[in-house]
């Protein structure tokens, strides 16, 4: 990729801003839903989104790199399996948190590039917080528009802490919280449960049901950024993109560090 990814940081950063306000111009609570595919509902405020990101995003970078984004997800993989890098986005990811009223739920805006995350962007729209990554390079958090930036870096803890999803947490999320022993649990929405992993605040946050591709790009990039890892739970080895006709994850483990006692728990 010959162009820097460092100016790439400012607009998208902008742009995901952008898209926050436009959630926040929709309001919360009882909203007009319809359902997706896969039974998630999608809103107004999803739609608003989408629109500022994918016009922000053609005019950004290369003119020639694809969007992908939740709302678009139907292209075929017979056009994508062409993509090297290209942009994958979920304009609203916590759609059931937006519409109860919680503040958990973010803009996400990755880079794809070779099937890995290069780049990501993940912002908070109620609170403006935005969490940005570059995998190798460093993860910075900004707590408002015009705020100083803070470097993110993991870190373990005693007793082990792990984020769990608010509505998808099975029985295999509860054995192995049950395996583990003395743990501190966390529920959270949306991508601030990899994100609470980034910010040293977190060990683990195990996912063993369905995700989408762009439910987990932006903020993989951010996690790798501080020094942590998202990896599938059967190779593990990082998260690939774009592999396949198929956009949902495997499962998956964002943890701070691959050792550990929870290794020696998931494994027995």
């Amino acid at each position: 990729m010959n162009l820097p990814l460092q100016s790439l940081i400012a607009p998208l950063v902008a742009l995901s801003r952008e898209a926050g306000a436009a959630i926040e111009a929709v309001g919360h609570g009882a909203l007009d839903t319809q359902q997706k595919a896969d039974d998630s509902p999608v809103t107004a405020a999803d739609l608003a989104a989408h629109q500022v990101l994918v016009e922000g995003l053609s005019s950004m970078g290369s003119r020639d790199w694809p969007i992908l984004s939740e709302e678009s997800a139907s292209i075929p993989w017979s056009e994508r399996r062409q993509w090297s890098t290209y942009w994958l986005v979920d304009p609203l990811d916590g759609t059931k948190e937006f519409i109860r009223g919680s503040d958990q739920y973010t803009v996400n805006v990755a880079l794809i590039d070779r099937n890995l995350p290069v780049l990501g962007v993940v912002e908070k729209p109620r609170t403006g917080e935005v969490w940005v990554g570059q995998p190798a390079r460093g993860a910075w958090y900004q707590s408002r528009d015009g705020g100083g930036w803070e470097a993110l870096k993991v870190r373990s803890h005693a007793p082990l802490r792990v984020v769990v999803s608010r509505f998808h947490r099975g029985a295999t999320t509860r054995r192995l919280l049950e395996s583990l022993g003395n743990v501190e649990v966390e529920e959270l929405g949306s991508s601030l449960k990899c994100c609470r992993v980034a910010e040293g605040l977190a060990d683990l946050y195990p996912r063993f049901g369905p995700t989408s591709e762009w439910d987990t790009a932006a903020a993989q990039a951010v996690l790798e950024g501080a020094g942590g890892h998202l990896v599938d739970c059967e190779s593990w080895k990082a998260l690939r993109y774009n592999t396949g006709d198929s956009l949902l994850n495997p499962a998956f483990v964002a943890c701070a560090s691959l050792s550990g006692a929870w290794r020696d728990a998931w494994t027995d």
